[in-house]
């Protein structure tokens, strides 16, 4: 049992389970002679053909697979990956020739081979994922546009390549700035210039400003097309304000006003740099010769606005991370300021308000709309730009409110609604009787604008204008001189001559009459004492307008003193 059946290998092949291939050069003169009548297939659909290569190079298992019905001839490379045998396809005949399969091959021992020659890497499934999967792109790179260049898309100009949106948007908001806002933000990236008379701004429906162009008649500058336009007009550097000189010929003398110590963004070095490149320490140096803190904090400001229109637009790539100029990471000297005079001022006390309002009256004559402006303010609490933009058609005396749009509200977030009180009835009435008031009946007909405070310039060339009289340039004008008038008339009947007076302390004093009303709370929330008036008046309290009418009227009744005027 222990005799050796043999002690020699068998040489034969197995002919049961592999078929012997036949061996041909590897040259493209080889491959030519392959042609399908020439082979016999016998019961197999294709045939392989081995390439005569050295066995430590990159060639190593090449073969030329031959089909038989359509004579299509391939080269596949015999490979052994995850204990099995496998076929990959290089590709077809004539299409590659024998020097583009050495490169491919040579590309493919590199990347999907160990230095052995043993392959690491399926090169089956790497062409699978080509077809699947797409490379990243890198998009974290930024697009290089200037500070300037950024400056002119966030004021609605065009740029080349780049959609072109209305300007002046919100950084971190939905919609676009109001044009007080748009007008401070222009005047500190592109004013100081001469481009600033070329350009005022409005506000729209919707309360969002928007740019209408001038024209220059003493400069001889036609008025702009576009935002653009004015940028071509008055491009970096061309239209800085300097020092204007006067020479008096009487007096003999020559006089200056000096420009401004501040300068535009757009006008300065610091506009042609990049704004991805951009450092705090940038800023922090070219902030240093400015007027004050305040101007400083606002150019701040200025520069978070354009970095994060730039961010919203993709132009700082796709990783930018947080503005490094946001949240108190510029330093700026905090100067002295000048204590506002008015800020702790209210009329609190009946004989107060009554003076205020005998005083209003007695110059409502001389100053018409200007004095019921203020009495306005005083009675709903309203600030002045919004009561100059209230038109007559807001008024509903059947359903007792005034319609306060979102469009003309400081806030923006939503309509509002005022109860009209008795007192309030009696001014309104007051001012819509100035229709038939002689001066504005015969000639200047007050009931053409839609207004509730109209403006009382006329010019021959606005009369027939009916556009003017629905534009907001036909809105009440300013009140700079009804406010010292008022002021000297009520120091005058008090006898104090240190009293204060302006706007600003109406809306105070009618919210500081309504906390001592309601025992300190806007509203009536004695169930809810448990939690802060805050917190009543921002997620609890919802009141209706009869219910807003009440407390209205409550507050209201220490303006006993008005009466509805006689003809």
């Amino acid at each position: 049992m222990t005799d050796k059946l043999d002690n020699k290998l068998v040489s034969d092949d197995i002919n049961q389970t592999c078929i012997k291939k036949k061996i041909i050069p590897f040259r493209d003169s080889a491959i030519d002679k392959l042609q399908k009548q020439n082979i016999e297939f016998g019961s197999t659909r294709q045939l392989l053909f081995k390439f005569d290569v050295p066995k430590g190079s990159s060639l190593k298992g090449l073969n030329m697979r031959v089909s038989r019905s359509t004579g299509k001839r391939d080269f596949v490379l015999s490979i052994w990956f995850n204990k099995r045998n496998q076929y990959y396809t290089i590709g077809s005949y004539p299409n590659i020739r024998c020097k583009d399969v050495e490169r491919l091959c040579l590309e493919l021992a590199a990347t999907h081979q160990d230095h052995r020659g043993i392959w690491i890497k399926d090169p089956i499934q790497t062409k699978i994922d080509e077809k699947r999967l797409i490379a990243k792109p890198d998009t974290t790179a930024a697009k290089g546009y200037t500070i300037n260049e950024v400056i002119e898309a966030y004021c609605g100009a065009e740029l080349p390549g780049e959609i072109t949106e209305r300007g002046f948007s919100r950084d971190r908001k939905e919609g676009y700035r109001r044009a007080k806002s748009c007008r401070n933000w222009f005047r500190y990236m592109a004013g100081y210039n001469h481009r600033n008379s070329l350009v005022r701004f409005l506000d729209d429906e919707q309360g969002y400003g928007y740019a209408e162009f001038l024209a220059n008649k003493h400069l001889r500058v036609s008025k702009p097309t576009s935002m653009r336009d004015l940028f071509r007009k008055y491009p970096s550097g061309k239209g800085v304000e300097k020092d204007r000189v006067y020479y008096n010929r009487r007096k003999k003398q020559t006089y200056t006003i000096n420009k401004s110590q501040n300068y535009s963004i757009y006008d300065s070095d610091i506009g042609k740099s990049l704004i991805h490149e951009l450092t705090p320490g940038d800023i922090e140096a070219w902030l240093r010769d400015k007027s004050s803190w305040e101007i400083k904090i606002d150019y701040i400001k200025c520069f978070v606005s354009l970095w994060i229109f730039a961010r919203k637009r993709g132009w700082l790539g796709t990783n930018p991370g947080e503005c490094p100029f946001d949240n108190g990471q510029i330093f700026v000297k905090k100067e002295t300021r000048k204590q506002d005079p008015y800020k702790e001022v209210a009329m609190q006390t009946d004989g107060e308000l009554q003076l205020f309002w005998e005083c209003s009256e007695e110059l409502a004559e001389k100053f018409p709309f200007k004095s019921e402006l203020h009495q306005f303010m005083l009675l709903t609490a309203i600030r002045k730009t919004e009561a100059l933009k209230i038109k007559k058609s807001y008024i509903d005396f059947d359903k007792g409110k005034l319609f306060i749009p979102k469009a003309i509200s400081k806030t923006g977030k939503r309509d509002e609604e005022l109860p009209i009180t008795p007192e309030l009835e009696i001014l309104l009435r007051n001012i819509l009787e100035y229709e038939n008031h002689l001066q504005f009946r015969d000639f200047y007909r007050m009931k053409d604008f839609p207004w509730l405070f109209a403006t009382r310039k006329w010019k021959a060339d606005k009369y027939f204008n009916k556009e003017f009289k629905m534009s907001p340039d036909a809105r009440l004008g300013g009140d700079e001189k009804y406010i010292p008038a008022l002021r000297n008339l009520m120091r005058q009947k008090s006898g104090d001559h240190n009293l204060q007076y302006a706007p600003k302390i109406l809306r105070k004093s009618y919210i500081t009459l309504s906390q001592q009303v309601h025992g300190g709370r806007s509203e009536i929330t004695k169930e809810m004492s448990r939690n802060s008036v805050e917190v009543l008046n921002t997620h609890y309290s919802k009141p209706n307008i009869q219910t807003k009418l009440k407390y209205a009227s409550k507050v209201s009744e220490v303006f006993n003193f008005i009466r509805r005027r006689t003809a």
